[in-house]
């Protein structure tokens, strides 16, 4: 089947390597995948259901949630079109171990489990471009872990937004960053009023310009400074 997009990992050729423009867009399981698209705040599957596809994110943001015993929601992951795909811990299970939500209008390959599985068996090319994915998903966790890891306050939130940060923008950039401040401080283990005040330091510090939602990285020096530990005395004392 065509694919329309270079960002799913099953695509045969990359545009950069392809040289036939009609091989470069064929898609590697053909009639295994089914282009999907998801509303902001649908859910592409619940935890607990049964496990029997995943999906390749091609444009938009999923958020990966677990709900505790209190029933609060957890977001322990974020997925971005960058050749990650979403349900892949779950590919040898028979139920999903977390939620995916659309944190954004998402447009997704979805694809069966069974067909990749019985494709992988018989064809190294797709089970080469399956490690990818997987080191890709690997790659993503372990940026998040390092947001995480940051001691200060202001450190993380810097960070969280340089990663959040669409890659393919160069200059000042605005876009659209799809959690709420208590989202926020779910992901990066603080407090709503915690995130509430130093985002409001990193606007003040002239990293930052953020309107009703959007954020505008203004600084990119200054904001990148902040991620690695060195913000300003300001922003650091609030935090």
């Amino acid at each position: 089947m065509p694919c329309e997009t270079c960002e799913c990992p099953f695509q045969t050729i990359r545009p950069a390597q392809g040289t036939l423009a009609d091989v470069d867009t064929e898609c590697m399981l053909r009639d295994a995948v089914q282009p999907v698209t998801f509303g902001d705040g649908e859910m592409l599957f619940l935890e607990g259901d049964r496990s029997h596809c995943l999906y390749a994110v091609t444009d938009g943001m999923v958020k990966i949630c677990r709900h505790g015993s209190n029933g609060r929601e957890q977001i322990v992951g974020i997925s971005c079109p960058e050749r990650l795909l979403v349900g892949l811990q779950s590919i040898n299970d028979e139920h999903y171990a977390y939620t995916a939500i659309a944190a954004t209008e998402v447009r997704a390959c979805k694809v069966n489990h069974r067909a990749l599985l019985e494709r992988v068996r018989h064809a190294g090319d797709v089970a080469m471009r399956l490690i990818d994915a997987m080191n890709a998903q690997l790659a993503h966790s372990r940026a998040l872990m390092e947001v995480l890891g940051q001691r200060c306050a202001a450190a993380k939130i810097a960070a969280f937004i340089l990663l959040m940060t669409p890659k393919s923008e160069h200059g000042n950039c605005r876009f659209t960053l799809p959690f709420s401040r208590m989202e926020m401080a779910s992901i990066l283990g603080l407090s709503e009023e915690t995130v509430c005040r130093l985002m409001a330091n990193l606007k003040r510090a002239g990293a930052i310009y953020a309107p009703r939602g959007k954020i505008e990285i203004l600084d990119w020096n200054r904001l990148r400074r902040i991620a690695e530990g060195g913000a300003p005395a300001a922003v650091r004392l609030a935090g």
